[in-house]
């Protein structure tokens, strides 16, 4: 049967940030946690006082969560992020993936986390810079969104949007006159209207619109 551990309470030090409980267990090691003025008031522990490994261990647990979420506070409170660079930031803090996971959930369901609206905000600037809608997609999942998320968004807020014509107003500013289909030219032009985003058909469909509007230029 294991041996159960206790913990002395050997010294409380008070600092700008809170308090440091400095701690020594009946197994000879010593720790020191930092905890905010409010948990020292909620933990009600003095000097001297001895602690079970229940309690010690429940301390520990609200101490990193309070402290992971007064980081996360931090980190939103200095710009936009998803719940993907949240955790990313939160470990880069040395807290571990299970609570910076949890963390970006607690944010998310209290409504500091909007990943709808990031993605509604995030697609007016790529539509400003004409992306196709593979290259949208796949910009926003590679951000950190959920792909079910991001699909869902694109299917219902950007069906209307007329890619062909995006498409075709990239070809008339970046590639005109026209290259002729079997030069090398005309390939290079369709890689990059590709790595933009646009499918076979849009593309094609742009070709069109760009013929079209040269032929009633003449």
């Amino acid at each position: 049967m294991d041996k159960e551990i206790y913990y002395t309470v050997e010294k409380i030090k008070k600092t700008p940030a809170g308090r440091v409980f400095c701690i020594k267990s009946t197994m000879g090691t010593n720790f020191e946690m930092l905890v905010s003025n409010e948990q020292y008031e909620r933990f009600e522990i003095d000097e001297g006082e001895i602690i079970d490994d229940k309690r010690f261990l429940a301390i520990r647990e609200e101490m990193l969560f309070d402290n992971a979420r007064r980081a996360a506070f931090s980190i939103l409170s200095c710009g936009e992020n998803n719940k993907k660079s949240l955790i990313m930031k939160l470990q880069s803090k040395g807290f571990s993936y299970e609570l910076c996971k949890n963390m970006a959930l607690y944010m998310e369901h209290r409504g500091y986390i909007d990943e709808k609206k990031q993605i509604g905000l995030l697609c007016d600037g790529y539509l400003k810079k004409k992306y196709g809608k593979i290259k949208i997609i796949n910009e926003l999942v590679t951000k950190g969104y959920l792909r079910e998320d991001v699909m869902e968004y694109v299917q219902r807020e950007l069906s209307n949007v007329d890619f062909a014509e995006n498409c075709a107003y990239i070809i008339e500013n970046k590639f005109m006159p026209l290259p002729s289909v079997s030069s090398d030219n005309f390939k290079k032009m369709m890689g990059a209207l590709m790595r933009y985003g646009y499918n076979f058909g849009e593309i094609k469909g742009a070709l069109s619109l760009v013929v079209a509007r040269g032929n009633k230029d003449e």
